[in-house]
């Protein structure tokens, strides 16, 4: 029988989009696949009474530190420190750079390097590059203090490989996501109702994201005025994000391109919920998704599980986790976007063809297996 070890988790991210979302599934599935070691699952107040263990070897333990803080780097180091881990796990890259002992990341992706969020900060210009000066070192350090970097993708190991040439390969370990069990779970009776609580109309086109730079919003409302005046499209594309910076000068833009009545964007009147989101996914014409640079890119994917028809960019993320379920298009091209989208549109067959692949498509990826290769290289740094 092997020896119980302890093993810590970042969980202060828990329930959160993104990584918190990701943590959520890491932790309940290898709750069902591990009865051996010990976990501490460390959390902030505002999620503590969210996570409830069913595995008797999961403990939640208070952690109220907010994340890319100096209260990471000191107090909550020091709290760490204290549980006396024999492993400790950060679904993330934030690590607490003086934390001496074994660390496992998972990292999502490198977009914070590629493309900046200092149009949407509400930081001192200085101070903002300040802080990304000091992402920058704390996300190479925590790679290579990492026993092993687990990331999602094909993709994201390539831009590991790209930024840090001399980092061993073997430091990292592809282990794919899936669609959130919770997300699947969810049976709504009345989607009509959601419609109406946000006043849409049928037919739209749905898009369900931040509005990040990288997310390529602004060229989607381009092609979407090219679809009306070109092909003469009579319905509305919803844009589902949450109140922000980006958000705002999304809706900015919308007013400026007179597209106020055929655009909306409920997510700046108040929080969407998973319920309501899943309404809207049944509801909708097809999903449309035209970020320019991905490290997994879920939200195609749960589109697919509710029966819903992509058209997504081609970039090399989407093109290795999508395969030909999806339509793609050139996201750079306004043109192109909007060809593709009235393709998927109009042709019956063509929309039946990736409803179905995309039903198979959604069965090569699941949460098991990535707490599996997860539980794996645990085992081995234990």
């Amino acid at each position: 029988m092997s020896e119980t070890k302890k093993i810590g988790i970042d969980a202060r991210f828990y329930g959160k989009a993104g990584p918190g979302r990701y943590t959520k599934n890491i932790i309940k599935h290898l709750e069902k696949i591990d009865n051996t070691n010990q976990y501490f699952i460390l959390l902030k107040k505002d999620n503590f009474d969210n996570y409830v263990p069913s595995n008797p070897n999961f403990k939640k333990v208070l952690a109220d530190y907010p994340w890319y803080s100096w209260a990471e780097q000191t107090s909550f180091l020091f709290k760490v420190l204290s549980l006396n881990l024999d492993l400790y796990y950060v679904p993330h890259f934030n690590i607490p750079v003086l934390y001496p002992k074994k660390i496992v990341t998972a990292i999502p992706d490198m977009i914070m390097h590629t493309f900046s969020t200092e149009k949407g900060t509400t930081l001192w210009k200085p101070y903002f590059k300040f802080k990304k000066l000091i992402y920058r070192l704390v996300f190479k350090w925590s790679v290579i203090r990492s026993f092993k970097v687990i990331v999602p993708s094909e993709e994201v190991f390539r831009d590991f490989k790209t930024v840090y040439p001399d980092i061993s390969d073997d430091k990292f370990v592809v282990a794919t996501e899936g669609v959130d069990p919770d997300l699947m779970n969810i049976h709504v009776e009345d989607t009509k109702a959601v419609l109406k609580k946000y006043e849409i109309e049928k037919p739209f086109l749905l898009y369900l994201s931040s509005m990040y730079e990288h997310k390529n919003v602004p060229r989607l409302l381009e092609a979407f005025k090219l679809l009306i005046d070109e092909y003469g499209y009579k319905g509305n594309l919803i844009l589902i994000g949450k109140k922000d910076k980006f958000s705002e000068k999304i809706q900015e833009l919308v007013g400026e391109m007179k597209l106020g009545d055929r655009v909306l964007m409920p997510g700046m009147k108040g929080f969407v919920t998973d319920e309501e989101t899943v309404a809207l996914r049944k509801e909708a014409d097809a999903y449309v998704f035209p970020a320019l640079k991905e490290g997994f890119s879920l939200t195609p994917l749960e589109a697919q599980f509710y029966g819903l028809p992509c058209v997504i960019s081609d970039i090399p993320c989407h093109k290795e986790v999508y395969g030909d379920s999806v339509m793609f298009f050139d996201p750079y091209s306004v043109e192109d976007i909007a060809k593709k989208i009235n393709k998927v549109l109009t042709e019956t067959d063509l929309r039946a063809d990736l409803i179905e692949k995309g039903y198979s498509r959604i069965k090569i990826y699941n949460w098991t297996h990535t707490a599996e290769k997860t539980l794996e290289v645990f085992n081995q740094a234990l």
